[in-house]
């Protein structure tokens, strides 16, 4: 999950323009928001002309606004002017165009740096930019811009000069639904506690605010080994606490679930700056792109904690928590929670750790690796004799990995009966990284059961696993509705630079072979279980999953980027997915409702993905094979 830059298709009659992805900027959550504030008051200019509810469609009669607050926009009326449109700041995917564009004089009440932005002021795909000055911009002026900052949403930050007008341009990602909300324009707060030699004080367990979205990056902290994940032991614009511990006590220092910065968090002994190498625990990406870290204490004690942000992430707001840390009675294997018969059973990863046990089965490999993490342990005894199922697909959204061993106390290395991942077939409706295991019982007999994650997953919390006798064979159980086709193998269409693959997926990227898309589920629109698979894309680099109503060129493809479209007429972006560190990726949404399916459709799928260090033709961009579906009713 790193860096993120959104992928993005831009539809032209039957041609489609993929864009070739953006200077890196910062990784963000893929949340749209979900509510908007009510819009703030705001004065319009005396000539109203060509005006839009919300902005101004004509950039020489802007709407006028001043000083800080939220301001509402309007697009859906709005055409896409020539002005604004070619500017170097606002290339992003391929394009500097600002489609559905409303247009505002702002002047500055203060001098100060501004923030402005449409993060978590609306649901639409926006794209704003700043000038110099009142009126139509002159090409090559503008003085900030941006497309995704915050999700699909965008911000900027300008040096502004009190009494001094700027104009605004808000308008959308092209091809992106023109929508309504909110600008908000305040001034950046430097934050008192950039340096780590004037600390905030905090003491005890509870949550605390943090701001650092005007923070810099210090000397201090940035070279710990322990810190050192996705590439950098680097921890940006950081701020710092220092923290009188309450108790003896471990404890827990997380920003879970309280911002959606993408931060990167670290603990140290003493109240004053840390010594290179004593750093106590590190944490870039526990929960999605938040931190946690679990650490001793001892009452009385401070310690110096650094809230800071992954390289190259933008900083922001929002609170960390501090609490005693509780550890599970089952977290060990020699003490079990004792369970027996069929039915479902409830489990809690949240504070687990990974033992040592059960960590280097052969049959436990999967995408790379062998551990079980933040394992907690089950005695499951059984009431029956026959085949038992195990399985997670009970609604939950955890990316579990499960094995099971003989008798009831810790098993010995090499006696797992069964281990699995990610289930294959049958498809699980709720979650595609589910796991599920089928071994040989007998009644009365007990087994030791390993519940855990996939190796430094981010979604270990609370949920519940089933266990019923199991009749049908699994190689009956068909998984794959659609059909693969448009491989870059060099039997069609060449690879753009004699990049080909033997996997039978794209053509080759940065990683030596090409990425692949496959389905699983149920195509049907009225019981849509579809899920879009791929494999061999490039670790933490984000990709776009897109339908197309055409097989171009016949199926064969037509190069571009680094790869081959395949899938074009009518395209419609269904989601941004961020590939695991195996380049794993698949959808998590209902596809036949965001691709606006019908029965009896043919739909064509692809992904498009970033390969920004090793592109093998230097495009930078690849993307897998074609994949096509008919659709059921």
């Amino acid at each position: 999950m790193r860096t993120v830059l959104f992928a993005a298709l831009l539809l032209s009659g039957t041609t489609t323009v993929m864009a070739q992805g953006q200077k890196p900027a910062s990784k963000q959550l893929l949340q749209r928001a979900a509510a908007m504030t009510p819009p703030s008051a705001r004065s319009l200019g005396a000539n109203t002309q060509g005006l839009v509810i919300g902005g101004s469609d004509d950039c020489s009669t802007p709407d006028a606004i001043n000083g800080e607050g939220l301001f509402a926009f309007n697009q859906t009326a709005a055409t896409t002017g020539a002005e604004g449109q070619s500017e170097t700041l606002c290339y992003a995917f391929g394009s500097s165009a600002v489609d559905s564009d409303v247009w505002f004089a702002w002047t500055a009440a203060t001098t100060d740096t501004f923030i402005i932005e449409t993060c978590t002021q609306t649901t639409t795909d926006t794209k704003i930019a700043a000038y110099a000055g009142n009126g139509c911009p002159t090409p090559g002026t503008a003085i900030a811009c941006n497309d995704d900052t915050c999700g699909l949403q965008s911000q900027i930050t300008i040096a502004a000069t009190s009494g001094v007008t700027y104009t605004l341009q808000v308008g959308t990602y092209p091809g992106a639904a023109a929508g309504s909300g909110n600008i908000s324009i305040s001034a950046a707060v430097a934050a008192t506690n950039d340096d780590c030699n004037s600390p905030d004080a905090i003491s005890g367990v509870g949550t605390f605010p943090f701001n650092n979205q005007t923070a810099t990056t210090g000397t201090e902290g940035q070279n710990e080994y322990s810190c050192y994940a996705f590439g950098s032991s680097a921890v940006d614009n950081d701020v710092w606490f220092s923290w009188t511990c309450p108790s003896n006590d471990t404890f827990q220092f997380e920003t879970c679930n309280l911002t959606s910065t993408d931060t990167k968090i670290a603990v140290y002994p003493g109240s004053a700056c840390p010594t290179a190498g004593a750093i106590l625990a590190c944490n870039d990406d526990y929960c999605a792109l938040q931190s946690q870290v679990t650490f001793t204490g001892t009452a009385g004690s401070t310690y110096m904690l650094q809230v800071g942000t992954f390289p190259g992430a933008a900083g922001g707001t929002g609170s960390f928590d501090i609490s005693v840390f509780q550890p599970l009675s089952n977290d060990d294997c020699s003490n079990p929670t004792a369970i027996s018969g069929t039915g479902s059973f409830p489990f809690d990863l949240t504070t687990a750790t990974s033992g040592i046990e059960g960590q280097a089965e052969l049959i436990c490999t999967f995408n790379g690796g062998t551990p079980i993490d933040f394992d907690v342990w089950f005695a499951w005894t059984s009431d029956f004799t026959g085949t038992a199922r195990l399985s997670t697909c009970t609604g939950n959204q955890i990316d579990s990995k499960v094995a099971v061993y003989p008798g009831s106390a810790c098993p010995t290395f090499g006696t797992s009966l069964a281990c699995n991942d990610d289930v294959q077939c049958p498809s699980c409706p709720f979650y595609p990284y589910t796991s599920q295991i089928d071994w040989d019982v007998t009644s009365g007999s007990t087994y030791m059961i390993q519940m855990g994650t996939f190796p430094a997953s981010s979604t270990a919390g609370p949920g519940n696993f089933t266990i019923e006798q199991y009749t049908c064979d699994p190689a009956c159980e068909t998984c794959n509705p659609g059909s693969a086709y448009c491989p870059g193998d060099g039997n069609g269409t060449s690879c753009p630079c004699g990049n080909n693959s033997s996997n039978g997926g794209g053509c080759a990227n940065g990683s030596g072979t090409g990425g692949t898309l496959d389905g699983e589920g149920i195509a049907s629109v009225t019981s849509d279980t579809l899920v879009l698979k791929s494999t061999d894309l490039l670790p933490n680099q984000p990709c776009l999953f897109f339908q197309g109503n055409n097989a171009v060129n016949g199926g064969a493809g037509v190069t571009f980027g680094d790869g081959l479209r395949c899938s074009g007429g009518g395209v419609v972006r269904l989601q941004v997915r961020f590939p695991d560190s195996t380049g794993a990726a698949q959808t998590s949404l209902n596809i036949s409702s965001q691709g606006g399916c019908s029965a009896g459709d043919l739909k064509r799928y692809q992904n498009w993905y970033r390969d920004p260090n090793l592109s093998p033709c230097g495009a930078g961009f690849n993307l897998t094979n074609g994949y096509e579906i008919t659709w059921e009713a």
